[in-house]
């Protein structure tokens, strides 16, 4: 029972090698030969994988022997054997003389083509062991999958269901469009960066899709989304991944999962360009969901909108380009196919379990070459070695023909289009992008002149900044904001005037982002530019303008910040404070000891800060009654004010501090006072 078992386990498990071998091969040829639409990638891809399954098990089934079919079984006593290099045409009715001596075990254990003397149970044990093994590994990689699954289902189990009314409508409407039965559910979680389909009937967004994609995007987002569950992608993927990790003996099933996964990528782009009509906002979607993603998120193959990231560099060129889809008919495709598997079932030789009843079986020669399956098998995981081993060399080859069809897209008649491929360069970082965007910077629409400045800002290349520049006098908000901000990431070699005139902008944000730069460049001959800003009407421009002040070093503007001590925001205050004592300008004392009785903590401390530094003995009474301050800042920043005053009244403030409530409190005093005995 064991023994036959073993043997039609294993004569499977050899049928399926060599017909899986012969058809993945046969779609990896088609697929390298030509570019074929995507629709006929994927159906090579889904046929080559299911074929292999169907026609091993359908052969031994129908118990069909193509010539060439080999037995794992003992042979019959009758049988005879050609050993050598002889074919099987050569096989005759032989006398005594022919008849074959017994057969190398190590290779009738394994097929025993030729008669053997052994007894069955001496191969038996090599049988189930082979057998015991596979079932093992393919056990092991199997629940390997699951326990991922189960990890992710875990990961995204805090996922809640949206209830934004405008992207649950838009989802109703695909859906109806699509003609599908029932809407799926629409949820969000934090704890992924790319919209994935989830089962049959759910889609997840990351947080990030509801807030920083405009409503034409989240449309096509959802629109891919979509597709992927029409098509039952997230099923193929599971049964996929499944089969490729039972039957990993078989190294091909790697590339049909792949293979299978980039064409649904591409299939869905179609169907949700199908439904938005414009391939523009489905591009800059791809593009703001790459900034989202890190690493491979999940750990198991997800029907996911970018979770391919080299995929979506040519996936973005394809929407830019704007090219029709291929909508012939694969009906014909679709029948060649299952005459392939057909063919494969009357043709292909396969391995029976059966003992061999025919008159003559074929025996291996000692030395016997690998055959044709075989050396296709090794050619395949060969060029795949050779593919890994030069994976850089190739992608720096795909981006390049990329960014030369984005960089032609620039001058496209459609702004849409010009300002989705400039931004797409960006995301590329080639400097090869940089002239090309250069030479349409005074583009004729706002929106394309901010996505140049946008992607000249993740290059900082010298050759931009006066491009940058001359765009910080546009008329655009977005355009002068992008400018400057793209400016702001230099380091060095930008010149101020520009940004000096950015100081009265009518945007209060473009002023602060002009006086953090300003402060961060260091000139000094800015200061008397921003001495006018310490009474902007934005309290985040006037805690900038005094943090720049600072971060200049220059003490001649020093007494203008004064004024600012009785700003009437807390932070204003504080920013004051801290850069007046970081130039060394003298604050009032009757200003320092009102800041010791403000309203906010931070200033407070910060004032006691300086008491202390500058050994202001009026501050005393103040910083005595700071020691029960509610803020523990506040109380320890006290003491040690009053541990760098050298009078009594401050020893006498300290020794009351020994009996604070709080322990750091006591404990600070009591170093403070052991400081002062020595």
């Amino acid at each position: 029972m064991i023994d036959t078992l073993s043997s039609a386990v294993l004569a499977w498990l050899l049928t399926y090698l060599i017909h899986s071998s012969a058809l993945l091969l046969l779609a990896w040829a088609l697929t390298r030969a030509r570019v074929w639409p995507p629709a006929a990638t994927d159906l090579f891809w889904k046929a080559a994988l299911v074929g292999g399954l169907v026609s091993a098990s359908t052969q031994l089934a129908l118990e069909l022997r193509p010539a060439g079919s080999l037995s794992i079984a003992r042979a019959t006593a009758d049988a005879r054997v050609l050993t050598g290099p002889h074919s099987m045409s050569e096989a005759h009715p032989a006398s005594e003389s022919h008849r074959a001596q017994p057969a190398d075990p190590a290779v009738a254990d394994v097929i025993s083509a030729a008669p053997s003397a052994t007894s069955p149970r001496d191969s038996l044990p090599v049988r189930g062991i082979v057998v015991t093994v596979w079932a093992f590994i393919g056990l092991g990689l199997a629940l390997t999958y699951a326990a991922r699954r189960l990890i992710l289902v875990g990961r995204i189990g805090d996922r809640r269901a949206v209830l934004d009314g405008r992207l649950v409508a838009e989802l109703e409407q695909l859906t109806r469009e699509a003609k599908l039965r029932r809407r799926p559910r629409l949820t969000s979680t934090t704890r992924i960066s790319s919209p994935i389909a989830l089962g049959v009937a759910e889609i997840c967004l990351p947080e990030s899709a509801l807030t920083d994609l405009d409503l034409e995007q989240q449309r096509s987002m959802l629109a891919h989304e979509l597709a992927h569950l029409a098509r039952r992608d997230p099923i193929w993927l599971a049964f996929v991944s499944i089969v490729e990790r039972v039957l990993w003996f078989q190294p091909l099933n790697r590339l049909a999962r792949r293979g299978i996964a980039t064409s649904a990528e591409y299939l869905c782009d179609e169907w949700a360009v199908r439904r938005t009509g414009s391939g523009v906002a489905l591009a800059r979607c791809l593009a703001q969901v790459a900034e989202w993603i890190q690493a491979s998120p999940l750990g198991v193959p997800v029907a996911g909108m970018a979770e391919e990231r080299s995929l979506l560099v040519s996936r973005v060129e394809k929407l830019l380009a704007g090219r029709g889809f291929d909508a012939r008919p694969k009906r014909v495709l679709a029948v060649a196919s299952v005459a392939v598997v057909v063919a494969t079932i009357a043709m292909v030789p396969g391995v029976t379990g059966r003992a061999a009843q025919a008159s003559a079986v074929v025996g291996l020669p000692e030395n016997s070459p690998p055959s044709r399956e075989a050396q296709s098998v090794q050619a395949v995981v060969g060029e795949e070695s050779k593919r890994k081993s030069t994976a850089v060399s190739q992608r720096a080859t795909t981006d390049s023909s990329v960014v030369v069809a984005l960089i032609g897209r620039l001058k496209d008649e459609d702004a849409d289009v010009r300002a989705a491929a400039a931004q797409s360069l960006g995301k590329l970082q080639d400097s090869r992008a940089v002239p090309a965007l250069l030479a349409v910077i005074g583009d004729r629409e706002a929106k394309v002149r901010s996505a140049i400045a946008e992607a000249l800002g993740k290059f900082t290349d010298p050759r931009a900044v006066n491009g940058l520049s001359s765009l910080l006098s546009d008329p655009e908000t977005e355009v002068r904001k992008n400018a400057l901000d793209a400016l702001s990431e230099y380091e060095s070699g930008v010149p101020v005037a520009g940004i000096v005139r950015l100081l009265s902008d009518p945007d209060a944000d473009i002023r602060h982002t002009a006086v953090h730069a300003l402060g961060r460049f260091g000139d000094r001959s800015v200061g008397a530019g921003l001495v006018p800003l310490l009474r902007d009407p934005s309290p985040d421009v006037r805690q900038a303008a005094i943090e720049a002040i600072g971060n200049l070093h220059d003490a001649a503007h020093g007494n203008a910040v004064l004024p600012a001590l009785s700003d009437g925001n807390a932070d204003v205050r504080q920013q004051a404070l801290e850069t007046l004592g970081e130039l060394r300008v003298s604050v009032p004392e009757a200003t320092l000891l009102a800041l010791l009785r403000d309203a906010n903590a931070d200033v407070r401390s910060k004032a006691a800060d300086i008491a202390g530094e500058r050994s202001v003995v009026a501050a005393i009474p103040s910083l005595r009654r700071m020691i029960d301050d509610p803020d523990h800042d506040v109380r320890e920043n006290a003491i040690s004010a009053l541990a760098n005053i050298a009078d009594d009244a401050a020893i006498a403030a300290l020794r009351a501090g020994l009996g604070s409530g709080d322990a750091k409190v006591r404990r600070a005093a009591a170093e403070a006072l052991g400081d002062r005995r020595e």
